[in-house]
């Protein structure tokens, strides 16, 4: 939780406090964007859209914050709509702002709090999910459309699915749009808070199996089950294993064998 109040700010800090009315709308998906925001009062809904429809992705109040990945890692396009619910005040900052904000310590240990409580949540959602039969999350493979593959990645909450590479690395991450740079398994849409690297991961494919391999020390971590990955080292993945790349949570389905590489 928040630990500050906004009188007690710094002049500077001050001046970036602002109100939003009840219905408005504070960014746009698909919006350049290089600020955050942090709540003190009010509600913030936070929304995408998916396959043309409107879809809630969480409902953030006091002490929470949104649009964190803009200044965190420079990310310039709003991913997600964020819309004030009542009418609310936020403290909006840019780099240098965040720097300032974070020379109080109170607000400091208040955001790596909520930091925590969020990877917790993942955890515990993650932890729930594995508990549950790996079958009921599976959803109806194409039978026509000619993609070769046999091993996918599944995307429960979307039903999508991400085809793995049978020699070699598939790789993991979201679109980069500076240098046009696409990974295998793009999750730009999947993730609204740009939690994943445009270069998070990798699946390996050996001859003994598939090693999953974070490839990117500063990512916002990948997860295997409930193991949390160190940096390089290969990890092997069965059928029905849990993946976690960032927010965004995927399933390893193994469909055949891999037929071996031509002569």
């Amino acid at each position: 939780m928040l630990k500050v109040k906004p009188t007690q700010l710094s002049e500077p800090l001050k001046a970036k406090l602002e109100r939003f009315p009840a219905g408005a709308t504070i960014f746009k998906e698909g919006d350049p964007g290089y600020e955050m925001f942090i709540i003190f009062s009010g509600t913030v809904r936070i929304s995408r859209t998916v396959a043309g429809a409107e879809e809630e992705l969480a409902k953030l109040k006091k002490g929470d914050f949104f649009g964190e990945m803009a200044v965190l890692e420079d990310y310039p396009q709003r991913s997600a709509t964020a819309q004030a619910v009542t009418e609310v005040e936020v403290l909006r900052l840019g780099k240098a702002e965040l720097l300032e904000f974070l020379k109080n310590q109170k607000a400091a240990l208040g955001l790596l709090e909520r930091l925590s409580a969020r990877l917790r949540e993942t955890t515990e959602r993650l932890a729930k999910l594995t508990r549950t039969p790996a079958s009921s999350f599976l959803p109806p493979l194409p039978a026509s459309q000619g993609i070769e593959g046999w091993a996918v990645l599944v995307h429960e909450p979307s039903g999508r699915f991400f085809p793995l590479r049978p020699v070699g690395e598939t790789t993991i991450g979201r679109h980069d749009s500076v240098t046009g740079v696409t990974p295998d398994v793009d999750l730009s849409s999947l993730d609204p808070q740009a939690s994943v690297s445009r270069r998070h991961a990798v699946i390996r494919a050996e001859n003994d199996g598939l090693y999953l391999v974070e490839i990117n020390p500063h990512t916002n971590g990948t997860f295997l089950n409930t193991l949390r990955l160190e940096t390089h080292k290969p990890y092997k993945v069965m059928e029905a294993d849990w993946v976690q790349v960032g927010n965004v949570l995927l399933q390893v389905r193994i469909l055949a064998n891999p037929r071996p590489p031509a002569a």
